[in-house]
């Protein structure tokens, strides 16, 4: 049967670390691409526009948050949501130190820490 500090303990390492994952997990997500084929599709000398290349209509207008790399027979443009990143930033962050702080705290709290302490007093 659990004790009341164990289910303490259990909450807590939960408060700290789901936030954690998702803090992480926003900051993988914050960017998405679009792969255009160069047989069907060109981009300007400046990396502003993706062209068809048939048509010479404006496929995508790459903006500020954006970029276009070429590698290959493959026209690459990323797209980064700067709004999620921070956020992912400034939770994982947070809850970092404090997931960080509960290991301390285990560890600064544990008999083997004590005895290991004392070996060297």
């Amino acid at each position: 049967m659990e004790t009341k500090d164990n289910k303490t303990i259990k909450i807590l390492w939960a408060i700290c670390l789901i936030p954690l994952f998702a803090g992480i997990i926003m900051i993988s997500c914050s960017t998405s691409k679009i792969d255009y084929s160069t047989d069907e599709y060109w981009v300007a000398k400046d990396y502003h526009h993706v062209y068809e290349k048939y048509s010479g209509e404006i496929v995508d207008y790459i903006s500020k948050n954006e970029t276009c790399s070429i590698k290959g027979d493959t026209i690459t443009v990323t797209t980064k949501n700067n709004t999620l990143y921070g956020w992912g930033v400034g939770i994982t962050a947070l809850f970092g130190m404090f997931t960080v702080g509960m290991i301390w705290g285990c560890i600064e709290t544990s008999d083997w820490w004590y005895n290991f302490r004392d070996k060297f007093r």
